[in-house]
């Protein structure tokens, strides 16, 4: 079998490296990435046409699925040398009704096409630890299912429809993007109080404030080193496709529409080339203040951290952040079940990629059980919210999104009437985005 890889970019270079023990055949506008796989082995094909004439598999991984298009159906793309029966996968982060649209123009060639979005870095790419999100029919996903395998063992069938994986992972980088920018924006407001960044970092990993950017960005900072190497402008794209996929279905995403222009000022101001790591500089801008200017905590001697300051401080601030995780779990999840993903399959993938949350394993936990886990009045969650986003306007800190969280929250507790857990935000999430939170399985 001939493995053809277009798109050799800085994740595309891993996921095609993991074919250099097959037959791989390559394609880019990259010369220069061209020439390391010719290096490497790799046959390089003079045209994406020439590529498809080549291989029985092709993959892509590119910027946007306008690219995809244009490497299928442009002059000298893979649509001039197809032939029937060859499958096409597509790894790009791109747009689900887009990519189904082009699956429906191959298959009136006798061509299939799937998705199969990647959750990882480049280096956990190249360790073969990648998680991918795939759609496709039950054939299609049967034949391609060995092919994948060479990438990673961890491979989730989000659907049937060509496009789902690729909704997945809108959800999850949304998620993603959420939660880091709150935690970052509400650290901030921590820091001017009086807290150190790395007693937040310890403290929040202990506690249901705890999400990827507190697992693995905080510590990082707190020891001067990066945490992740994603281009600013891709997470821009894949947030800006999350906003417009709540649009298409009629689902409000205040608190993602906020995370969105954020970014966007991000991009407007570093520039093209700025990392989704410098938006720590433009947080800490806005906010007046530095997250880690070398100040350090040292644990009792029973390991424990040290006392918080006497102003609770590091409450509000562990408060607030469990607090917009859950809002942005609801509102990230009313978004994928409107599409069509279940919610099962959303609770398994997004446990497993970059965003996980304290607060989004515990509700995908109590929406999926008949048992609640966690009976934290909704009233005592816009309590901490207020007291937390007070104390920031006092500081000086914008917490927009913690703020924008706070008035869902007020808007909920006005709703429903009687006194109901943190949990049941399911109810109000329903009435504004007309969906059930409720289990309707086709994971794999």
């Amino acid at each position: 079998m001939k493995i053809g890889y277009i798109g050799l970019g800085a994740l595309g270079s891993q996921l095609a490296r993991r074919f250099l023990s097959h037959s791989l055949c390559v394609w880019d506008i990259n010369t220069a990435a061209v020439d390391t796989f010719k290096k490497l082995g790799a046959d390089v094909a003079p045209t994406a046409a020439d590529l498809a004439r080549r291989c029985d598999v092709i993959f892509l991984c590119l910027p946007r699925s306008s690219d995809v298009r244009s490497a299928l159906f442009g002059p000298n793309g893979l649509a001039a040398g197809l032939v029937p029966g060859t499958l096409i996968i597509d790894q790009t982060s791109g747009i689900p009704g887009e990519t189904r649209r082009m699956a429906e123009e191959l298959a009136e060639r006798g061509i299939d096409m799937m998705d199969a979005a990647v959750s990882a870095s480049p280096l956990v790419v190249a360790e073969g630890k990648a998680t991918l999100m795939v759609a496709g029919s039950d054939t299609v996903y049967e034949r391609a299912l060995p092919v994948l395998q060479v990438i990673t063992q961890t491979i989730y069938r989000c659907g049937d429809r060509v496009g789902d994986g690729q909704a997945m992972k809108m959800v999850n980088n949304a998620m993603n993007a959420g939660c880091r920018l709150g935690t970052l924006e509400v650290v901030a407001m921590g820091k001017k109080a009086g807290l150190s960044l790395p007693l937040m970092a310890d403290v929040l990993n202990r506690n249901k404030a705890r999400n990827q950017t507190t697992d693995r960005m905080l510590p990082a900072l707190a020891q001067g080193k990066p945490s992740t190497n994603f281009a600013l402008a891709l997470m821009l794209k894949d947030v800006d496709q999350a906003v417009a996929l709540g649009m298409s279905r009629d689902v409000p995403m205040p608190l993602t529409a906020l995370v969105r222009a954020l970014l966007q000022i991000g991009t407007n101001t570093l520039g093209p080339n700025a990392q989704l790591e410098d938006m720590v500089g433009l947080i800490e801008s806005m906010a007046a203040t530095k997250l880690y200017d070398g100040d350090a905590v040292t644990p009792n001697t029973d390991g424990a951290p040290q006392a918080c300051p006497e102003d609770h401080a590091i409450e509000l601030v562990t408060g607030a952040i469990a607090s917009l995780c859950s809002a942005i779990t609801y509102e990230c999840t009313a978004a994928g079940l409107r599409y069509g993903l279940a919610l099962e399959d959303m609770a398994l993938v997004l446990e497993k990629t970059s965003g996980w949350s304290e607060s989004s394993r515990s509700i995908y936990t109590q929406l999926l059980s008949s048992h609640a886990l966690d009976n934290t009045a909704l009233s005592s969650e816009k309590t901490i919210l207020k007291a937390a986003c007070l104390r920031g306007n006092d500081l000086g800190a914008p917490m927009l999104i913690a703020n924008a969280a706070r008035s869902l929250f007020e808007q909920a507790d006005h709703q429903i009437s009687e006194p109901v857990p943190i949990k049941d935000l399911s109810t109000f999430y329903s009435s504004i985005s007309a969906v059930q939170f409720k289990p309707s399985s086709n994971c794999n």
